[in-house]
């Protein structure tokens, strides 16, 4: 491949395009991200999505740059202005799922054709289970037909004919369906529609069965003339609806059945996302055709490769596009790591980095403060058992509810050729499907990844999943879980490298519908660390435990991600350091509660022998709003709706409880506005008041980490200010780039966010005038970490080095300067420039900027 050469990877920065925040939005902030330092843009998908989506994962057209967001000109009008600007573009691509959607061409042409269409390779469907089921209608199926909700209606962009559901959703049918209602006009008029039909039927049928043909334009029954139309308008009015419907390839199906009757892969439990089989090297060349060829244009720098989890075989996967793309372009992959486990050794450069946002985060919680918080809700029972026990749990009911019709498809695999070693052991069917939930509720990881050539890696997460089973389920379940573990690494048919297969990909979902979506909101004891990525068995780091992680990651020499924010996370940066300042405090927040508990008590509703918001969810409320303070209802509403539906303790999104709901809106609302709710309120902004020194130094100590420690710093849009944002969608909200650009514009720190800004500015440009930050090793400085906490380290590069010491605790203090053991060779200068004399011994900090950020090169 010829290129240009190629932008140095510094730093990138991570914009969410979607049809109000289109290319031409993000060519208009160009200038001001290369004033900032930012190397590398950083792109949410690209590429043709449904209509109105406001995320891009929901791909309808792989080939083709969403026209929403100004099509194929407006990108390269945005590659033009970051090519001007020195500055490069990292595209995240979706190779696992695409859109089960009505705009997607490839869906439909599986939909029209069946098994035997082209578009068939595409989407990982189960088609010996039978007909594609379509879990779409509000109602059964029956009713929703007598309901006059499914008509027919000639398809004019196809030129075929369509069942149409609630008068938006569409499903083509097949050809012969066509062929045969084209079959009843008049005899006056059959002869030119069914030329027409038959014209489209010998075009499709004569397609080439490469995939680059099946989205391809049709022709037929859009020309008919106007008399074949409207007779075959009359026919399609009065033809049996149910009988029709029977003979397609697809089978429409009531929402509800979606748990137990699906038979193609999903994303997590989104029916509307459809796995695809990129194992394919003809569906690999398709979904990554237009990345690929935006990078042979020079355009595009890096890519992100979205739940690499739910692919087949991740390993296998990297390496063909390592080949594709080429030695120099990195290659993040979104992946969650657990504590202690290792990234596998495959050709990227990294992950996008949540295992990082949970060491840098976890480095400010105060173990004590975290522990005094879990034992008041101890006391009052409002948690019991272990983390792992109650992750546990949740991963279970999410098997058996969400995600049941998966529990099925791999029990059905599982069950295959056990005959006799049931019958041996006197295994039930019962206890198979209990040993396959088993197997899934106590992996420790988000997955393995074993083939028919697998790691100690992997025999080392399946011993551990086996000693956990041994010790939590019954005697029976144990054993059908060690029959199907075995089976695992040593297959014996088809079906077990088909079941070990289907185990891996589902691991990844099982665990984050559990933990993520489900235990981390039912546990408020700290809500900073209830982050994607986390783990409540290992919720902080001390300095020792950060040194170790990242002087082992300097060594690997990866660049991957170092975020403090993405699309994902359920918190902003500052959200989080608001509530981490509170658990150094522990104090403040149990006598908030006792002070306030009458009113607290007072603003919850009883109704039906319940308590609304129970306990628990009492001080879900009350730490959202302290870590988002101030916060309009609105925002809190919507939280809440989210919130209390993952939480699934009350309500969930399949039957939410509305009342339930509605009390705990009621409840934040007083809390926020009604003079009921003064007294909390105000001891609300008394804490918000006291935590403000603290949030301010650890939200900008976090920023340090972020800039200097190993890796890429990954800022997520406009947190380059202060960002108190909750989970998706608050973390969406319009960014104010004026506001941002009018400080950058001043230069001065007038504000906490303008002290951000400029902080987060000198570091970038220090990353691009210093090689120290961005290939250096690390040496962890050996300082007394007193009551502060101190961390401190170096970086060198050759003559090149950065030199770092920050807090990791704040005091309540009234000296205006620490000092602390820190000598001082000579040659430093401090992030401004100025030069410092070297000392023999000790160090001064101001209190209110504790940091010393210095470089010598």
């Amino acid at each position: 491949m010829i290129r240009a050469p190629w932008p140095a990877l510094t730093a990138t920065y991570r914009l969410q395009f979607h049809r109000d925040f289109p290319f031409s939005k993000a060519e208009a902030l160009v200038p001001y991200l290369a004033r900032l330092g930012v190397s590398h843009l950083y792109a949410s998908p690209i590429t043709m999505a449904v209509p109105g989506s406001t995320h891009g994962y929901d791909v309808a057209g792989p080939t083709k740059v969403n026209p929403e967001l100004g099509g194929e000109e407006g990108l390269l009008a945005l590659c033009a202005a970051l090519e001007r600007h020195g500055m490069g573009l990292i595209l995240d691509i979706v190779p696992n799922h695409m859109a089960a959607s009505s705009h997607n061409p490839f869906w439909l042409d599986m939909l029209e054709g069946g098994p035997d269409s082209p578009a068939a390779r595409i989407f990982d469907v189960a088609w010996d289970k039978g007909r594609l089921v379509l879990p779409v209608l509000g109602d059964p199926l029956q009713a929703t037909i007598e309901a006059g909700q499914i008509t027919l209606a000639i398809n004019e962009a196809r030129g075929g004919i369509d069942a149409v559901v609630y008068g938006e959703q569409r499903f083509p049918l097949r050809r012969e369906s066509v062929a045969e209602l084209v079959g009843r006009l008049p005899a006056a008029v059959h002869i030119a529609a069914a030329a027409a039909a038959r014209d489209r039927s010998d075009s499709s049928a004569s397609s080439s069965t490469s995939l680059h043909a099946s989205s391809g334009p049709r022709t037929g029954l859009s020309d008919l003339d106007p008399v074949s139309r409207v007779a075959l308008e009359t026919v399609l009015a009065e033809a049996d609806i149910t009988s029709l419907l029977e003979a397609q390839h697809w089978r429409l199906a009531w929402w509800r059945t979606a748990a137990h009757d699906l038979n193609y892969r999903r994303f997590f439990n989104i029916t509307d996302l459809a796995g695809v089989r990129v194992e394919d090297p003809d569906v690999f060349e398709l979904v990554h055709r237009l990345p690929l060829d935006l990078i042979r244009r020079g355009l595009v720098h890096g890519l992100r490769i979205d739940h690499i989890d739910g692919l087949v075989d991740p390993a296998t996967y990297c390496e063909r596009l390592r080949s594709a793309v080429g030695a120099d372009v990195p290659i993040f992959i979104e992946k969650i790591l657990e504590p202690g486990e290792s990234l596998r050794d495959w050709p990227i450069d990294g992950t996008t980095g949540y295992e990082r946002l949970n060491d840098i985060n976890g480095l400010f919680v105060a173990s004590k403060g975290y522990a005094a918080f879990e034992e008041a809700l101890r006391e009052r029972h409002l948690i019991t058992g272990t983390a792992t026990s109650r992750l546990a749990s949740a991963k279970k009911q999410v098997l058996e509810a969400s995600l049941a019709t998966e529990v099925d498809t791999l029990t059905a695999l599982a069950r295959d050729g056990l005959d006799d070693a049931m019958k041996a052991g006197d295994l039930t069917e019962t206890a198979i499907r209990q040993g396959v939930v088993a197997l899934l509720v106590h992996c420790p990881v988000y997955r393995s990844y074993a083939t028919d050539d697998y790691s100690p890696d992997d025999s080392a997460i399946w011993q551990k999943i086996s000693e956990a089973v041994a010790a939590a389920e019954d005697p029976l379940t144990a054993a059908a879980a060690q029959l199907l573990l075995a089976r695992m690494a040593a297959p014996q048919n088809d079906s077990d490298r088909e079941f070990r297969v289907r185990f891996q990909q589902l691991g990844g979902p099982a665990m984050a519908k559990g933990y993520e979506d489900t235990e981390l909101y039912r546990t408020p004891i700290l809500l900073s660390v209830n982050e994607v990525g986390s783990s409540l068995d290992h919720p902080t780091r001390t300095p020792a435990e950060l040194h170790a992680v990242f002087a082992a990651r300097a060594t690997e020499k990866r660049c991957d991600l170092n975020p403090l924010a993405t699309h994902d996370t359920k918190r902003g940066p500052d959200t989080r350091a608001r509530l981490d300042a509170l658990s150094q405090r522990p104090a403040l927040w149990l006598e908030f509660l006792s002070e306030n508990e009458a009113d607290l008590a007072a603003l919850a509703q009883a109704a039906d022998g319940r308590l609304m918001p129970d306990a628990i969810d009492q001080i879900l409320v009350l730490q959202t709003l302290l870590s988002a303070w101030p916060i309009s209802p609105e925002r809190m509403d919507g939280y809440l709706t989210k919130a209390l539906r993952e939480a699934k303790r009350h309500s969930n999104w399949e039957t939410p409880d509305e009342a339930y709901e509605a009390a705990c809106k009621a409840f934040s609302a007083a809390i926020l506005s009604e003079p009921a709710g003064a007294p909390i309120r105000d001891g609300l902004e008394t804490l918000v008041e006291q935590l403000t020194p603290a949030t301010r130094i650890i939200g900008l100590a976090q920023v340090v980490l972020q800039h200097a420690l190993p890796g890429t710093p990954d800022i997520y849009q406009g947190t380059e200010f202060r960002d108190f944002s909750l989970v998706d969608p608050d973390n969406r909200r319009p960014v104010d780039w004026g506001r941002r650009k009018a400080v950058l514009d001043a230069g001065t720190a007038a504000d906490p966010d303008a002290e951000k800004l400029l902080l987060t500015q000198q570091l970038l440009q220090l990353r691009r005038s210093n090689a120290a930050l961005t290939r250096g090793d690390y040496r962890p400085l050996d300082l007394p970490a007193g009551e502060w906490g101190w961390l401190g380290f170096e970086r060198h590069d050759g003559d090149r080095a950065v030199r770092i010491i920050i807090p990791t605790r704040v005091l309540e203090t009234a000296s205006e300067h620490i000092t602390l053991p820190a000598p001082m060779e000579a040659g430093w200068r401090t992030l401004d420039g100025a030069s410092l004399a070297a000392g023999s011994g000790e160090m001064t900090l101001p209190a209110a900027y504790p940091f010393a950020i210095l470089h010598k090169s």
